[in-house]
């Protein structure tokens, strides 16, 4: 290979690997300044941590929940100790207790949706919501690109 190739080669090596840089930089930024929602409207998806069969921890969601506490599949929804986390089939599940907040995230290689809620008298009352999908890889991918379009034509500055 010729050393004009080689210099071709990593040059464009070089530009993909800072794409991928500045698109995990725009998706961390991103995900940390995606909105919060403060409605207090459950989504039918959105898990509910619940103390399930031989006092583990499972999740259950929301939209189930009736339907879970006939086959009584859960004991309570008051779950033990201040944080914990297990995987399920779908994603893991991440929870932490503040103060008498919940706030459970569920997570997978595509979205993570967080929940804040709050136990009255085992039944869960949402405080916010944040569900993050994939639309913040296609925002973090405009970014990174409108980036590296930035960094090159910065090469025209006199």
């Amino acid at each position: 290979m010729s050393e004009d190739k080689r210099g071709i080669l990593a040059k464009f090596f070089f530009t993909v690997m800072l794409f991928c840089a500045v698109v995990w930089i725009w998706a961390v930024g991103i995900i940390m300044a995606w909105p919060w929602d403060k409605d207090g409207d459950w989504k039918p998806e959105f898990r509910v941590a619940a103390v399930c069969a031989e006092n583990e921890i499972c999740s259950i969601p929301y939209g189930q929940l009736a339907q879970a506490r006939e086959k009584a599949l859960y004991s309570t929804l008051a779950i033990p100790g201040d944080a914990g986390e297990v995987m399920e089939k779908d994603g893991w599940i991440q929870w932490k207790k503040v103060n008498d907040l919940i706030e459970l995230k569920f997570s997978s290689w595509h979205f993570q949706t967080v929940i804040r809620y709050k136990l009255e008298n085992e039944v869960p009352v949402l405080v916010e919501s944040q569900d993050v999908t994939v639309k913040a890889l296609y925002y973090a991918l405009a970014g990174a690109g409108l980036t590296l379009l930035g960094f090159w034509l910065r090469k025209f500055r006199k």
